[in-house]
């Protein structure tokens, strides 16, 4: 494939049109040259091979005037002077100011890159341009209305200064040939379509007073910056461009004094513009389309749109008129992007970002991008927030009792050996030990049946057993009658040790000495340990943790408004759109995960909160779809592992891994078989966004096959966790060769590495064996609600056996491999070994005790 072709055109004897359509550039010639328009990075070597097809000689090119510094008006200008050094760079002042901004260099390599994908997309580029390790835009020469250029041969630009769509921008005229380079001062013509798109991003009124000034100019011709030249009736194009904008601008005031927000009316005037043009990006033109929305409500009420002017002094030069005007917009917003946050800040993106960023992913799936930006970047800040959350104070629920942190878990069981719930607690062992507790969570069947006592009492129990000192911040009020409990319960409040005089007035403590410490005198010791927890409050206390899942909350509510603000045409129609769908399942996995994360928060219970975020009727019904469309992914799919298991994969697996390995059915797992099981329903139908809410998990994430005989599983992960997903399998790799035959004590140790990984559709498909065993986590679930095994877990105390079995594993594999503590907890996972069909353990009973038959770690 090689560039697309286009000739220089021929507008008069000594004017041409060179670079492309979209983006053309100017050559005036005289006895000297001059390009007008400093083009894009992309069409530079356009303009390089069309003077070699002119015979031009480059040594007799001069000059490169800038009509305005906006990045698609400038970005072949470094090209063009490493090609040609003594080019002679010519912009206004205010352009000047600009193109030595930092924020302008970040903004024209991104727009330049976008512009080169968009022309790479259209076939008319074979590859982007090169590189450019080092480049300036600082003008040699500075130029302003009422200079002239002079060329010889009689040709003689002057320079007219025509601001409004940005403050920088100039036009020029050539007396001779009655030739008006305009630039973008009357906005973007699609001549095609006859349709204009009104640019004023600077202001309103300065943009009509520059079409006034041009359209008193006696031009033939007016080349525009974008889309050719207008030949003949000059005038005409003006009056045509002045009556749109106060179209468009009357439009815009009318929709929002009823009521319509801007954000949505921006969404449609940038699907309009993108339906004239695709010379940007469309998260580009929303921007812009935003941008005039408050610039015709600031800056657009009481003007009149008439030729004649509007001068409040009759007489005097229009320049003179514009440069008393106030600007509405700040002189660094002069660029056709508003220069962006760096990443460091980490602020969330606003909606009209979103939006931009949701559109520019559609538009890249429809144009076959395959540098389009990924389904990842949309979710970003909510990942990162995601996982700042889930950082925070949490509790090891195979380690309850050990962590570096400090803190503890104690669960409370009632005698029939149902779980109550648990109290979170932080330890201290110096100067003396204590136990602070930090909060309880009553297990959910029986909250609000005042367990308060019960839980006191256990605490108070647990603390004597230890023989260490309880404290706790109590938020109830002395006054309150519910108080008493914790006076009889041997709680007293802590300035009966230490006095009032470290206390603050929000601290309510209350401390509980066991019977071995009774007598002694606690003041320092004490003292010591409310020093010690005040110093660790950002560690154990409650409000941290609240405060996070409510900011990521309030990131997910955000991110569903917008999608129902960009997919609203296709709700309300009823017709979603498989790029819907697929934004909406990765939206809807991404809450139920945090939801699930979240549980092991210190203080924070999270359920509730979640469900804060309720579905749509219209989202909730439709069908998950977990992979992109085949037009957001253009790269064909890639596979690795053992080459035997290749081989044997259907031949339609090959062709169009993500559809047939989605098509398979869903792993039967015992809680989504019980699910199933109430609603009448096969583990192989097709599930809704709304049955995901009501799981509490993605059962679609594994798929059942058989190859040969033999049962496997694909499971389904982000490509992004295909790094980890390496690291995961080198030490599975390293259990297997180093721990053959390992034990964790009665129990054998066994090892699930990857066989075979399948990327597709922005995916990793990951297959392993299929083994009878569960998540660990899902096996203590079933053993405390399932009536079976609850009955079971009373005879066996199977629930404890389990989790001891699973810590110790990480212990011996840690111990053997000489690991550091925590990594196999952090890495990999323990499958307990279970009965699918009969949702049993599988255990073994005999002489030696009762233990698991296996462990499988994967």
């Amino acid at each position: 494939m090689t560039d697309k072709t286009h000739k220089p055109i021929a507008i008069t004897s000594s004017f041409y049109q060179l670079g492309t359509p979209s983006f053309p550039a100017y050559l005036s010639i005289g006895e000297i040259g001059m390009i007008i328009e400093g083009g894009t990075g992309p069409t530079s070597s356009m303009i390089i091979s069309q003077m070699n097809t002119l015979g031009i000689d480059p040594g007799k090119i001069r000059y490169v005037v800038l009509t305005h510094s906006h990045a698609d008006h400038i970005g072949g200008v470094p090209h063009l002077k490493r090609e040609w050094p003594h080019l002679k760079l010519l912009a206004s002042p205010r352009a000047s100011e600009t193109l030595g901004s930092r924020d302008l260099l970040k903004e024209f390599l991104l727009v330049d890159l976008s512009i080169a994908q968009l022309m790479q997309a259209r076939g008319e580029l074979r590859k982007l341009p090169v590189h450019l390790e080092s480049y300036s835009f600082k003008p040699d020469a500075l130029v302003k209305g009422g200079d002239k250029i002079e060329l010889g041969a009689g040709i003689v630009w002057t320079v007219h200064d025509t601001p409004g769509h940005s403050p920088c921008h100039i036009s020029l005229y050539e007396e001779k040939e009655d030739t008006l380079a305009i630039g973008d001062a009357t906005g973007f013509y699609a001549p095609e379509k006859d349709a204009f798109w009104p640019n004023y991003f600077q202001s309103l009124e300065i943009y009509c007073e520059s079409i006034r000034t041009l359209s008193s100019l006696p031009a033939r011709r007016a080349a525009l910056s974008h889309n050719g030249v207008i030949q003949g009736d000059v005038k005409r194009h003006f009056s045509k461009a002045m009556m749109a904008t106060e179209g468009y601008h009357k439009e815009l005031l009318e929709r929002l004094s009823m009521g319509e927000i801007p954000e949505k009316i921006a969404m449609e005037k940038a699907r309009f513009v993108s339906s004239l043009t695709d010379i940007q990006p469309f998260r580009v033109m929303y921007d812009l389309c935003k941008l005039m929305i408050k610039l015709s409500q600031t800056n657009g009420k009481g003007l009149s749109f008439s030729m004649l002017g509007q001068s409040p002094v009759r007489g005097e030069p229009v320049a003179e008129e514009r440069s008393l005007q106030p600007e509405v917009v700040p002189p660094k917003v002069s660029s056709i992007i508003p220069p962006t946050n760096p990443v460091e800040e980490k602020k969330p993106l606003t909606l009209n970002e979103r939006l931009g960023m949701i559109a520019l992913i559609d538009e890249g799936m429809r144009l076959g991008l395959p540098e389009a930006p990924l389904v990842s970047d949309l979710f970003n800040d909510l990942w990162d927030l995601m996982n700042a959350t889930v950082s925070g104070s949490r509790l090891d629920r195979l380690k309850p009792g050990d962590s570096k942190s400090g803190l503890r878990l104690f669960e409370i069981n009632a005698e029939s050996g149902e779980n109550l719930g648990r109290m979170n607690l932080f330890y201290l062992k110096k100067p003396i030990p204590c136990y602070y507790l930090v909060y309880v969570e009553v297990a959910a069947p029986f909250r609000k049946r005042g367990l308060g006592n019960r839980i006191l009492k256990s605490f108070r129990d647990f603390l004597a057993d230890k023989s260490a000192l309880g404290i706790l911040n109590n938020i109830i009020p002395s006054e309150d009658p519910t108080y008493d409990i914790y006076l009889k319960q041997s709680w007293k409040p802590i300035q009966t040790v230490v006095g009032n005089s470290i206390l603050d007035k929000t601290d309510h403590y209350m401390i509980f000495i066991p019977p071995a410490l009774e007598g002694k005198d606690l003041k320092d010791p004490v003292l010591r340990l409310l020093y010690h927890l005040k110093r660790k409050l950002t560690v154990i206390h409650v409000r941290e943790n609240e405060m996070m899942v409510e900011r990521t909350l309030k990131e997910f509510k955000d991110l569903y408004q917008t999608l129902l603000t960009y997919f609203e045409p296709e709700i309300r129609k009823g017709e979603a759109s498989p790029f819907m769908r697929f934004i909406f399942t990765r939206f809807v996995t991404k809450l139920i995960a945090f939801r699930r994360r979240i549980g092991n928060l210190v203080g924070y219970t999270g359920g509730e909160s979640v469900e804060q975020i309720t579905l749509m009727p219209e989202v909730a019904s439709l069908e998950v779809k977990s992979y992109a469309p085949r037009e957001l992914v253009k790269r064909n799919a890639l596979g690795n592992g053992e080459l035997a298991l290749l081989n044997q994969l259907p031949e339609d697996l090959r062709n169009r891994p993500a559809s047939f390995i989605e098509s398979l059915p869903n792993y039967r797992r015992p809680s989504f078989m019980a699910w199933l099981e109430e609603r009448g329903k096969s583990h192989s139908d097709p599930l809704t966004l709304g049955d995901l809410m009501d799981l509490g998990f993605d059962p679609t994430r594994l798929k059942e096959i058989s190859l040969d005989g033999q049962d496997f599983i694909f499971e389904r992960i982000q490509e992004r966790q295909l790094f980890d997903l390496k690291k995961k399998n080198k030490l599975l790799a390293r259990i297997a060769s180093e721990m053959p035959l390992a034990k964790v004590g009665s129990t054998w140790l066994k090892s699930n590495p990857v066989l075979l990984v399948i990327r597709d559709r922005g995916n990793a498909y990951v297959l392993r064996r299929k083994i009878g065993a569960i998540h660990w986590e899902e096996a203590i679930g079933q053993i405390q609600t399932i009536p079976h095994l609850k009955n079971l877990d009373k005879d066996t105390q199977v629930g404890q056996l389990l989790l001891k079995t699973v810590g110790r594993a990480g212990e011996v594999i840690e111990e053997r491999l000489g690991l550091e503590k925590g990594t196999v907890h952090n890495q990999l996972t323990p499958f307990v070994p279970w009965n699918l069909e009969s949702n049993y353990p599988r255990l073994v009973i005999d002489f030696e005790g009762t233990y698991l038959e296996s462990l499988w770690m994967a």
